[in-house]
């Protein structure tokens, strides 16, 4: 996956220790060194250190490719650097990579690369013999990572070879040969790769991947394709989305399918295709509270008439976040009032701030008067 070895040296206790994530309460433990640790939120925190540690969940290609002068292919020679760490809580590096193949931009045959580690915070690592994708920024007589966490990006060996392309084609072609010919880990890997370039590409090489009997293969194939924004296999994602456990607290690499199927219905969310209404809104009904407030979110942002009574019925959600976004649906949607106010939990009304079952009863009372007549249908 895409932290490989950047994860994989942090040293044992932190390897051991548990990751909190601010924004959603989801956990992960990780048991062992794995070449990813599934961050889901913007700020990682670990607690044994108390350091804020910044990042994105995967690679951003379109900003990198930007951002970068040079972007390579090739292998590392060398590594040399500090064995102290310095007062801000980071240590120089220096790495010699031997370039494979150049996608963008000119760089000498070996070229030497500026990088740092630091304290409590897994960032991208250029170790020797270390072989992937180098995304690089000049920076006087060396380059530096374009991108400190991912501006390394271990990959399979195998590539198209097309020459003279956009550099986001040709590393999209590359990843492509490599589905068509890994197996095992590194096909993970691949697959999940792929899925973090977030265009609407072809995707017939995920297709060719299912029915998968590997679960992580499976989960990890639903993913990718939901983020290139292929939508073809939606219901099967929602049925994988349906065995994520209320508690979604997971230990990698044991429990590493539901970790990505929690990640499946996080991208959910972000589905903005008026083609898939009625699949969203079936995933409203389903017993999954996940699958359910995912669901309501993205029916929230799709701004149709057809998700009044499907948004209604959440409003009685076990879920407060489903509650939430099924009120706010509602209220955006109908804009019932004169001022629209007091129909979403903690608005003023009358004075004051209303209550959330106060809320709720107002919703009913509209319902029941004028909106099942006109929307229930």
């Amino acid at each position: 996956m895409y932290w490989r070895r950047n994860v994989g040296q942090i040293d044992t206790r932190m390897a051991q220790c548990e990751l909190s994530f601010s924004v959603l309460p989801t956990k992960v433990t990780v048991k062992e060194s794995m070449r990813l640790i599934y961050a889901f939120f913007v700020l990682i925190t670990i607690p044994t250190t108390a350091l804020a540690c910044p990042g994105s969940v995967e690679p951003g290609f379109d900003r990198m490719i930007k951002d970068s002068t040079v972007i390579v292919r090739g292998q590392v020679l060398h590594e040399s650097g500090d064995s102290q760490w310095n007062s801000q809580g980071w240590r120089q590096h220096f790495s010699d990579v031997l370039i494979e193949r150049t996608y963008k931009g000119v760089a000498p045959s070996v070229t030497r690369v500026s990088w740092k580690d630091y304290v409590g915070c897994p960032r991208a690592r250029l170790e020797k013999d270390d072989y992937g994708l180098f995304f690089l920024r000049g920076n006087g007589s060396e380059f530096v990572l374009a991108d400190e966490q991912y501006g390394k990006l271990a990959v399979s060996h195998w590539q198209d070879g097309s020459q003279g392309l956009d550099p986001f084609v040709a590393i999209g072609r590359d990843l492509k040969r490599a589905i068509q010919n890994d197996s095992g880990r590194q096909l993970i890997e691949d697959v999940l790769l792929l899925g973090s370039m977030r265009r609407t590409i072809g995707t017939a090489e995920l297709h060719a991947l299912l029915p998968a009997k590997d679960e992580v293969l499976e989960s990890a194939v639903h993913l990718a394709l939901i983020k290139l924004h292929d939508y073809s296999e939606l219901e099967a994602a929602g049925r994988l989305v349906e065995t994520v456990p209320d508690s979604r607290s997971f230990v990698l690499p044991a429990q590493e399918a539901a970790s990505l199927r929690t990640r499946i219905g996080s991208e959910i969310m972000r589905i903005e295709e008026p083609g898939q209404l009625s699949v969203l809104q079936r995933f409203t009904l389903s017993s999954n509270y996940w699958l359910r407030q995912n669901a309501a979110y993205a029916l929230r942002h799709l701004h149709d008439f057809s998700n009044v009574r499907y948004l209604i019925r959440l409003i009685d959600d076990p879920s407060e976040q489903t509650r939430i976004q099924a009120m706010r649906g509602l209220q955006e949607l109908i804009r019932p009032g004169i001022e629209g106010d007091g129909w979403v939990p903690g608005t003023p009304l009358n004075g004051r701030n209303v209550t959330e079952e106060e809320v709720i009863g107002r919703w009913r009372t509209w319902w029941q008067a004028e909106g099942e007549s006109r929307y229930g249908k």
